[in-house]
Order: C-alpha cells, then structure tokens, then sequence
C-alpha cells in the first residue's frame, strides 16, 4: 500500500511553507472570526445555568444553596445568577471557635505573654513543638515528631537549627582600664579574663565563668559569652550575652561592681544607665535575636539562603542620597540630632520600640499605614541608615572584604575549618526575596580548603551596634503582606523573579556570625557538632528562621542543647550548670519536686523501693552531705584549675595493672603530691564510659570498687560486676499498718456521712419547717474538708516512709560512694554508655592508690553495678 504523501516539501511533499508569519496581516483577517467568538461567548443562547453545565460527575444539589460547591473559576458567575432568582441568601451560623475568636489577635497575644514572654517564632514553634515555661519564657521543648536520631544525624552530617533569642544581652560601655579593672574581680586569675589580647579587638568571641565580685573559686554564677566592639578609642563596649537562668544574679553583681541603680521605675529594655568611671549599662534583652547552627552543612544553608548587596548599588545609593537636596539633608540632620538620639553607643529610643511591639503583625500594621499614607518617604526612609552608614571609606573597605569573606565561605565544607570563635559581620538583603518554591537542601561545594584566611580587622565592623540602625531596621521591615502585593503586580506573578528586584527597594540587615568550635579528641569525630551562630536585629527573626527552614536546617528545641552538650563534652556552655552554682541547686530541687510527684502518682505495687535497693537519694544528688562524709566540711566548690586536673589524670592509670608488685605500688603512692591541693572539699568533673552491658542514667551512684573487684576483673575480663545485696525495709510494716488503718477510717467516716445525711432527711419529713438549703451544704463542706485533711496527713505520712531522709551517702550501699552521674545515656558518637558526674577529690585518692580507673556505677532502679573507666574532663 503506497504512503500518503507529505504537504511540506521539506518532509518530500510539494507545497512550500513561508518561513515567517506576519501576526497583525493574520490576526486582522480573521477579525470577523474573532469579533463573532467574542460576541458568542458574551451573548449565550442557551438558558442552562452555571451549575447545569458542569459535568454530571461533578454535580451536587447543594450548589443552589452553598456557592463554595462550585469550582473557583466558575463562583462568581454562579453568586451573580443565584443573586438574580430573588432567593433569599442563606448564611450559615459561624462555628463556636470563630465566634470566641479574639477580635484583636496582637492584643490576646500581649495578654498572654504577661507572665512567660513569647520568642518571635513562637507561633512557628507553637505549632510544630512542645513548649514549656521556663526562666519567664515560653520556649520549644522538642518537636511533636519522633527526632531524637534524626536531630543527632542533623548535627552529625546536616543542620540543625536552634532559636537562642531567650539569652539576654547585656551592654557595658566604658574606658577600657575601668572595664578592665571591674570585671577582673568577676573571673578566673588563672586562665584569660575579658580583657585578653585575643578578644580585646573584637575578632573572636569569648566564653568564661562569671563568678561574684572577688568569689573565685567558691562562689561561680554561670558561663556566659561576650564579644568586644571592634575600634581603637578611648572608649570600649562589651556585650555579655547570659543564660536566664542566673540572668538577674549576673545583672546584680555587675551592678554592684559599677555603681548602676536600676531601682528605677524606667528598668526595661534599652534603658541606658550610669555608674562609676564613666561607665555605662544598656540592657539589650528584647534588641537582638540569635539563632544557632550545628552542623557541617551550616554554612552551606547560610550561603545559600543570605545575600549581599552589591558594592556598586551600594554606592550608586551613597552618591544619590548625597545629592538629593537640602530636604534629605534637613531630614537626616533632624533624625541624628534629635534630643532623643544620643551617641552611637547608648540605646536611647528614637521610636519606642520592645519586644511585644515589635510582632511581625505590629510591625505589618504601623508599616502599612505609612506606606499609604506616602510610599516615597517609606522608600527614602529604607535605604537612610545604609546610605548614610557607607559614606564613610571605612565602612565601604569592610563592606568590600565581608564580600570577598562571604565567597570563600561558599567553598568550605564545615565551619570547623574557620578560625575558633572568629567573629564575621554582614549586612545581607531581606531573605524573603530568595526563598525557593520549596524545601531544597544546602549543598557544600566540590572545593576543599583547609582553612580561610580571615582577615583581623574591618570582617567584624558592622553596624548592628548602632542603636538607631537596628532600630530603623525594624521601622523599616515590610510586611510579607506588602512583599506578596509586590509580587502581585509583576507581569508574570509568584516568586520566581524575586531576585530580579532593584536592590535599593529591598532592605538591607547587619548580622553578626560567629564561629562555635567542636570537639576533636577521644573517639568523636573531627569537629563534631562545630556550627554557627547568627545575631541579627529584633523583629526579623521570622523571616530569618523561615528562610533557613527552606534550606532544610532541622529545627531543635532544649531538649536537642542538652544532647548536644551530653555527646560534645563542652560543659563550659551557658546551658550546662555546675553543682556548685545556684541555678542548678533552683533547677535540681524543682526536677526533684516532679519527679516525686510522678512517683507518687503510681500505684504502690509499682513504685520502685530505693530503701530495699539502698538508694538513699534517687531524685537528687546530695552533694553536701557526700562532701561533709569525706571531708568533714560543709560546704564545697567544683574544682576548674587545669593543672590540677591534668596532676589528677596523669596519675589516674588508663589500663588495669596486674600482678603488682608492692614496691612498684608504695612508688607510684610516693609519686603523688597531695599538698598540692589546698582544698580537699572540691568535686572533680569525670566521664564515665561502660565497659560492656549497661547504660549509665541520671542520678547513678559512682562507687570504689574493692580489692576483690579487680581481682576478679583481671582473672575474668567479661565479668560483669557485682550484685548488692537486697536491704530490708523497716518501713514496709509500718506502712501496711498505716494502709489498713487509714482504709478503716475512710470506711468509717463514710459511714458517718451516710448516718447523717439519712437523719437530716429524716428530720426534714418529720418536722414543719425544714432546713435552709445553705446550712446542708456547708455541713457537707466541712465533712469533705475533714476527709480531704484526713488524707493529706496519710500522704504525707507515706512520703516519709517510702523516702525517709536523706542521713549518708558514703555508706549506703556495698561499695564507698564517691559521686553521681549528672547525665549519663547512650552515646552516637561513641555506641556505648556514657555518663558525665563529679565525684568528690578524696575518693580519687583512693583511686589512685589503686592506680587504676576502674569504678562502679549502678543505677537508682538496679541491683547490678557495672564497670566502668573513668577520666577527668578538663
């Protein structure tokens, strides 16, 4: 059968193409075509209605009546003929949760942040995690999912994203000799104080313990952080970022040491005070926003979701701004000048401005109104504080090199390889021009570098210091409300042109980020849990978070800081509370109080009996009794002086010795110089790994082993440890009695109440006039008083029986206890148990005439004590 011939001749046939068309020749010969489409689709001959000319799958009767049936592009059409049939528009009644909705949603929201104030991404986080109360904050516990794992592979081999707004802020401005002369009573003589040579430039953050004023080393408040303002004049400013949990005991020491008086009714944020020598305080607790990248891909996620305005732009807008008359000038001078401004280093308001004002829906509603009102002062207004921040040279060479800085940040794979703690500044664009269209994950690039050679001055200039440049930031924030309208009115809709937008209509952010260093000893991999920190202006959190979140950084909660602190071993962190401080003694009695209630909550066959297990404190760890067992001294302090720590390790044997020899014993004991130590009332911080079975928990009694432990450990290397003996408990009669006797008497009063109550209804019948309702009422009352008191006592009671007090610790079980386990857990990054604890200084003692890092942990709910090695963390 012979082929149908082709019509093109390039494809074999005879007719002949025109290569091009002209549009207006075609469209204007077939207007008439055109014109009689157009008046058939406006003119329809038909009488069907919109509805009857749907499928008839996708018919439903309740279109006549609900217009949210029909498809969207057809309901307008469908309400204009429903709205011509004279039918009566049927409303339905709004539901119960929209009629109790508050009609002012930033009012009910300020309502609810009188007692515990909200973080910026607390709707976010409200959503998605489990909040708790604490330190006056509402803040994400951990994530509604099932994470614990993926958190960690987050930190090992991704990002994970932590919100840290909750640290406040504390600036110090000052000559540097008063500051230095000040806060030297607050550190460690022996290791680097705020002054030092490595943070006095501002290129590096710092991070010690604050102790009260001359308290080194019994009194310790907490860890904090502090970075200085880069610059060479006379005067310096400090910012101390601390952990609110000793927030205000830090707040108060300071202002002892220089003389501020906050007894002013004026105490909130951004108030400025003055003290001694010319010194300065300004508390910038609701100023900043800090976020907390961990892992290797936290760079890539900050590379790709941040941008730089260009250099040229930059300058275009500088040339512009200066020669735009003498009516931005008179503007500009009014706004620097103004009595409310004061110099660069205060924080006095130009716009009132906190925290609680400064929700993404304060902002969008104050911005709104100004852009109606006039959208080219809102304009001229954004591009102000850059425009007159870069006229200076200065400024512009640092701008240059946080450019250069920005790209080579591209090419790293881990923030490991940055130089520790280093600290970088940028000004970046509103994030919300460049969030993708979903969820794509940050890639590092092929390049490998060892390290990026930062430069030591002009990285870490930035105008985040400035008071009026955060705060015309945050004047200036528009609302993704605007941004959205913005998008609206593009030729082609949506967000896949948002980096074609000019640059001076987008606004610009000074950043801080800062390098946190991770662990690279023992068997944890290189530079583990290593990140970033970002510190940006308050009121742009949102936008910041929802644009790392976009680049797939696993957000995280409190519960994530403290398995990171648990698998890094950096207990000099702010979120990790020694025992010898008060935020810990507040936060170990409030987890011993829920976690007796919990206990008590079950039923008596399933409480765990510590008296039979010999454990006399299973909720908390009684470190002034251990200490008064050892030392007869009442009160102790944790041991941080590094020589010492590293005396105590080296004497500490990593390998079992057997068949010693008693000479080669009585050296190693001559060897060690116990006067060295001058107090013996102190604890020593230790880890704890298991040797084989078992897992150490929190509140688990480290103990000596004995003589015949060893002995056993080295005839069989795959003993398992011993076994306590089971105690008996005198209380167990006691109880049973106080149980039958207390079932006895409920019995009996109910009894009573019954008797009662029938007679009262008896003489009710029997007599003309009854009794008043209210006098029958309050008689039950007080019954139900009587019972409720009846069994408070009985639990009371009980409680003491089943944990009486605490009276030893050394000696409450087979073995000599030396200490506890704070944290103890299965690690990632070392499959087996860890434990962190302290253990008192005379116990390692005897471990060292042991010579040798054997222990025993047993856990409060275990008869078995298992083998562990033991290590000073120093």
């Amino acid at each position: 059968m012979a082929e149908k011939a082709q019509f093109d001749i390039f494809l074999g046939g005879s007719q002949e193409l025109p290569p091009e068309a002209h549009i207006m020749k075609l469209a204007s010969a077939r207007a008439n075509e055109i014109a009689a489409m157009t008046y058939s689709i406006d003119n329809p001959q038909q009488t069907k209605l919109i509805f009857q000319k749907l499928p008839m799958h996708m018919r439903r009767r309740i279109m006549s009546h609900n217009a949210k049936r029909m498809p969207r592009r057809l309901r307008e059409m469908h309400i204009h003929q429903m709205s011509k049939s004279g039918l009566p528009p049927k409303t339905k009644r709004p539901s119960r949760k929209y009629r109790r909705r508050p009609q002012n949603l930033i009012a009910e929201y300020k309502r609810r942040q009188v007692k515990n104030s909200w973080l910026e991404t607390h709707v976010w986080h409200a959503k998605r995690f489990h909040m708790v109360e604490k330190w006056g904050h509402r803040l994400p516990e951990h994530s509604n999912d099932r994470c614990f794992r993926a958190s960690y592979r987050a930190v090992a081999k991704h990002c994970l994203l932590q919100d840290i707004s909750y640290y406040s802020c504390i600036q110090l401005t000052g000559p540097i000799n008063a500051l230095k002369k000040m806060l030297k009573n607050h550190c460690d003589p022996g290791n680097l104080s705020f002054t030092a040579k490595s943070y006095i430039q501002g290129s590096r953050e710092g991070n010690l313990m604050f102790y009260r004023k001359n308290g080194y080393p019994t009194s310790p408040v907490g860890t904090v952080e502090f970075i200085w303002r880069p610059g060479n004049s006379e005067l310096k400013t400090l910012w101390m970022w601390a952990h609110p949990a000793f927030y205000q005991l830090i707040l108060s020491e300071i202002c002892n040491s220089f003389k501020f008086n906050l007894e002013s009714p004026c105490h909130s944020s951004d108030s400025e005070y003055s003290g001694a020598d010319n010194c300065r305080l300004v508390l910038l607790k609701n100023s900043l926003n800090r976020f907390r990248l961990c892992g290797p891909l936290s760079l890539a996620v900050l590379t790709t979701a941040l941008r730089l305005p260009e250099i040229g732009k930059i300058l275009d807008e500088v040339r512009k701004s200066e020669g735009e008359g003498d009516e931005v000038k008179s503007h500009t001078t009014m706004e620097t000048d103004s009595p409310k401004c004061g110099d660069s280093d205060s924080d006095v308001e130009i716009v009132q401005v906190s925290k609680k004002e400064i929700e993404p829906m304060d902002v969008e509603s104050n911005t709104r109104i100004d852009r109606d009102d006039n959208n080219e002062s809102l304009e001229t207004t954004a591009q102000s504080w850059y425009s007159e921040y870069y006229r200076d040279s200065e400024n512009i060479q640092s701008l240059q090199v946080q450019k250069e800085v920005f790209e080579h940040l591209r090419d790293l794979n881990s923030p490991n390889q940055l130089p520790p703690c280093a600290v970088m500044a940028f000004t970046v664009l509103d994030p919300r021009y460049f969030v993708p269209t979903k969820r794509n994950k940050a890639q590092t690039n092929a390049r490998t570098i060892e390290t990026i050679p930062v430069p030591p001055t002009l990285i870490n200039v930035s105008a985040i210091w400035e008071p009026r440049i955060r705060k015309s930031s945050v004047k200036n924030f528009k609302t993704t409300n605007e941004i959205n309208k913005l998008r609206s009115e593009n030729l082609v809709p949506g967000i896949g042109n948002d980096d074609k937008y000019d640059q001076s209509y987008i606004a610009k952010v000074p950043i801080l980020l800062i390098q946190r260093p991770g662990c690279g000893y023992g068997e944890k991999s290189l530079g583990f849990s290593s990140g970033i920190d970002v510190i940006l202006p308050s009121g742009w959190a949102t936008p910041f978070w929802i644009s790392f979140i976009f680049r797939c950084a696993k957000p995280g909660g409190l519960r994530e800081s403290t398995s990171i602190i648990f698998e890094n071993l950096r207990l000099n962190s702010p979120d990790f509370n020694p025992p010898d401080t008060e935020a810990y003694i507040k936060e170990a009695s409030e987890r011993k109080t829920s976690l007796m209630e919990k206990y008590f909550r079950y039923p008596p066959n399933r409480r765990s009996n510590y008296v039979k297990l010999g454990i006399s404190s299973p909720f908390y760890c009684e470190w002034n009794l251990l200490i008064k067992e050892w030392t007869d001294m009442a009160t102790f302090y944790v041991l941080r002086d590094k020589k010492l720590l590293h005396l105590i390790q080296e004497n500490i044997s990593h390998q079992l010795p057997l068949n010693r020899h008693k000479k080669y014993q009585q050296l190693c004991e001559s060897s060690f110089d116990k006067t060295v130590f001058k107090d013996t009332n102190t604890l020593i911080t230790v880890k704890i790994v298991i040797e084989s079975k078992g897992c150490p928990r929190d509140f688990a009694i480290i103990c000596l082993p004995l003589s015949e432990d060893l002995e056993k450990l080295g005839q069989k290397r795959t003993w398992e440890g011993p076994v306590a003996k089971l105690r008996k408990d005198p209380n167990e009669s006691i109880r049973k009695t106080l149980r039958r006797g207390h079932l006895a008497l409920l019995k009996r009063l109910r009894r009573q109440r019954v008797k009662q109550r029938i007679k009262m209804e008896s003489s009710d019948h029997r007599s003309v006039e009854p009794k008043p309702s209210s006098s029958i009422a309050m008689s039950k009352i007080i019954s139900r008083k009587k019972a409720q008191s009846i069994v408070d006592l009985q639990a009371e009671k009980m409680k003491n029986l089943y944990l009486p007090n605490c009276k030893t610790i050394r000696n409450s079980c087979d073995r000599e206890v030396m200490g506890y386990v704070v944290k103890g857990d299965f690690s990632f990054t070392e499959s087996k148990g860890i434990g962190l604890g302290y253990v008192t200084l005379p116990s390692l003692f005897s471990l060292i005439k042991q010579k040798s890092n054997v222990v025993l942990i047993r856990n409060t709910r275990s008869r078995q004590y298992r083998l562990a090695r033991l290590s000073i963390l120093t």
